[in-house]
């Protein structure tokens, strides 16, 4: 991928000038690896589109550029050292960093796509660490993170070293230079003065005579770095965490919802200070989805629920029972509290609705199941009911012996007392109370029918058949 790098606009001015033109030509590449080089040429430009793609994340690297000059030869080789960094969120405006401990020399640039310019100019030869953070447009600041390398004087042309400490020659590892830069991991030594053995190679694979550098290992360097995490002013809560490429994970269940801090001090292994940042961060309300496949479902969920802002989507519970007409009241809820027997409606489709505290309790006859259920078609004195559709209706309809529910969903249970026996249970929805007495009184307005035994039955049958009025009256009717 082709990524833009604005940082390095100053060589690239320092080209057009040296020509006295704004129209030039130009060359690069990365390290000491010429099979990088790209060539290309700009008009009035002092940016130019670098391919970082296949440079190692976390690493000092190094970009030389040339220019072509007026007899129309390349000029000399400028040489620009800059850090790519790990960070996942590579659009941060901003930089800041230092070497070894020295956070007081800290220097703030401009970043491009995870680049750090650097200046290692101030830099002797021997071991080193830099240190470096990101932020973005808001200020807000990554981790303090930490790499180690190595700085020696080689030849120019050396594509390759070849390395091991003290006199464990065993241990040699060859990588690429960078210009006089190799990438070290020094965090394993112990503390004590070390020695480092190099030599270069160049394209034709011929090596330089072996070297050897000393360097001593303090404390600061040897140092397992941690950092310390708090959130708000609970200090007295603190986490302690060590540095490591891993994210550092945090639990945050209990935080209100709204805007909060979160502080970071960076520390050594003797919990000494070395840096410290806060940044300001949001917690949403968290959610739960809920995808249904057809336009009415049972539901039941572990967490509080609040329906009352989800566009589209209706929450009912089973409020009561009418024993003369069979019908089952659904009373429409928002604030709903976990585990509670639910029946949905709405189109299909997922939704997302909010996990909020509920200060509510219902009487209802909807049972919600939290895992997977055997269902009774009649147990302690109840009939159990499940939802389905037939004849194109929906409704409630009498559970086959031994029914298995999923879980997350909800069967209703009513006294078989209330029931009668019947195998189907009519849907009324209630979105107001006020509609309550409505269905009541349309309801105790109807003719109802039963039989000598007492028990409600469709339609008058053979024998004698009791007929309740809607108005309240009573006759005996005799079929043969």
């Amino acid at each position: 991928m082709k990524r833009r790098i604005i940082g390095f606009i100053v060589l690239l001015a320092l080209l057009s000038s040296a020509r006295g033109q704004t129209s030039y030509s130009y060359r690069y590449w990365y390290d000491d690896d010429l099979s990088t080089l790209q060539e290309g040429s700009a008009n009035g430009e002092t940016t130019i589109e670098l391919d970082i793609g296949t440079l190692a994340k976390g690493s000092i690297h190094a970009l030389h550029l040339q220019g072509l000059d007026a007899r129309n030869k390349w000029g000399t080789v400028r040489t620009q050292y800059f850090f790519l960094s790990k960070e996942r969120d590579t659009q941060g405006v901003t930089a800041r960093y230092w070497y070894d401990y020295e956070e007081t020399t800290a220097h703030t640039v401009p970043t491009a796509n995870g680049l750090i310019e650097l200046d290692i100019s101030c830099l002797d030869n021997g071991a080193h660490v830099i240190h470096y953070h990101m932020f973005n447009a808001a200020g807000e600041a990554s981790p303090v993170r930490t790499a180690y390398f190595f700085l020696w004087k080689c030849d120019r042309e050396s594509t390759t070293a070849r390395y091991w400490f003290d006199n464990d020659e065993k241990t040699a590892q060859v990588a690429p230079t960078l210009n006089g830069l190799i990438n070290l991991d020094i965090s394993h030594m112990e503390i004590g003065i070390h020695a480092v053995h190099y030599q270069t190679f160049n394209a034709s694979g011929e090596a330089s005579p072996v070297q050897t550098a000393y360097f001593y290992m303090n404390e600061l360097q040897h140092a397992l770095l941690s950092c310390q995490v708090w959130i708000d002013d609970k200090e007295d809560e603190a986490q302690t965490f060590p540095l490591t490429d891993d994210d550092i994970v945090i639990e945050a269940e209990d935080l209100s919802i709204g805007m909060h801090d979160l502080h970071v001090i960076l520390l050594d292994n003797k919990g000494q200070w070395l840096a410290e940042r806060t940044a300001a961060f949001e917690v949403k309300a968290p959610t739960v989805s809920i995808t249904l496949s057809s336009p009415l479902e049972t539901f039941s969920c572990e967490k509080d629920l609040d329906f009352s802002g989800v566009s589209g989507l209706k929450a009912y519970t089973a409020a009561g029972f009418h024993r003369l007409s069979g019908n089952v009241w659904m009373m429409r809820v928002d604030d709903v509290p976990a585990g509670e027997g639910l029946l949905l409606t709405g189109e299909p489709g997922t939704y997302e609705v909010p996990v909020l505290q509920s200060h509510s309790f219902y009487a209802n006859l909807l049972v919600g199941t939290p895992e997977a259920t055997v269902i009774a078609q009649t147990a302690d004195g109840y009939d159990n009911y499940l939802l389905s559709t037939r004849d194109d209706e929906p409704g409630f309809f009498l559970a086959d012996e031994d029914s298995t529910l999923a879980a997350g969903k909800a069967y209703l249970r009513i006294p078989s007392r209330e029931t009668a026996g019947a195998r189907r249970l009519k849907i009324s929805f209630i979105d107001e109370p006020t509609d309550i007495k409505v269905l009541i009184d349309s309801n105790e307005h109807k003719d109802a029918i039963y039989n000598i035994a007492g028990q409600r039955i469709p339609a008058p049958q053979r024998g004698v058949s009791i007929i309740h009025k809607g108005d309240g009256t009573t006759k005996k009717v005799v079929f043969k």
